[in-house]
């Protein structure tokens, strides 16, 4: 049997006057922490630094995810896009998006982080989410049966004064493959 496990992406940062953050997403596990895929960090608000991706343990392949891009430090007239959401190793990850928008979402049980919101004159643009890390497991003997936990995809930051929210993270998820002969 084949596993493939991701945690959840992180949500986007927000943008505007006390802007918020964006949540983490949830650890996916296959059996009792056997195998286990972390969530990704949330973006920050008004976030001019990434956000880090999760880590990944007991595979025979551990990838961390990929980190979400940092927002414009500070607003100006310009339209440069908000950070974007890290990518897992399945995609979905949500692109930047530029003045006054509120973030993206990252596509569903991808693990992908959602894109922080846009920016305007006066404030900075949200980061993006990271995505949550992946893991792969070849079980040559399989148990019949094993306990997991499937990671959520962490919420997109509070909208600030005058701006919008971040846009949530996709949730992770878990593949199984059998092979028969």
């Amino acid at each position: 049997m084949l596993a493939e496990l991701v945690g959840g992406g992180g949500g986007g940062g927000s943008s505007g006057t006390g802007a918020g953050a964006g949540t983490a997403g949830g650890n996916t596990t296959f059996g009792s922490s056997f195998l286990s895929a972390n969530g990704g960090a949330g973006g920050a608000g008004n976030g001019n630094a990434p956000s880090a991706g999760g880590s990944a343990s007991g595979g025979d392949v551990n990838i961390t995810g990929g980190q979400g891009s940092a927002g414009a430090a500070t607003g100006n007239t310009l339209q440069i896009p908000s950070g974007a959401g890290g990518s897992s190793p399945l995609g979905g990850a949500a692109g930047g998006v530029n003045t006054l928008a509120a973030g993206q979402n990252g596509a569903v049980n991808s693990g992908s982080g959602g894109s922080g919101a846009g920016t305007n004159a006066s404030v900075g643009a949200g980061a993006g989410g990271a995505a949550g890390g992946y893991c792969r497991k070849l079980i040559a003997s399989p148990a019949a049966s094993y306990s997991y936990a499937v990671g959520a995809g962490g919420g997109g930051g509070s909208a600030g004064a005058g701006s919008n929210a971040g846009g949530n993270g996709g949730a992770g998820i878990i593949i199984l493959i059998a092979y028969f002969q």
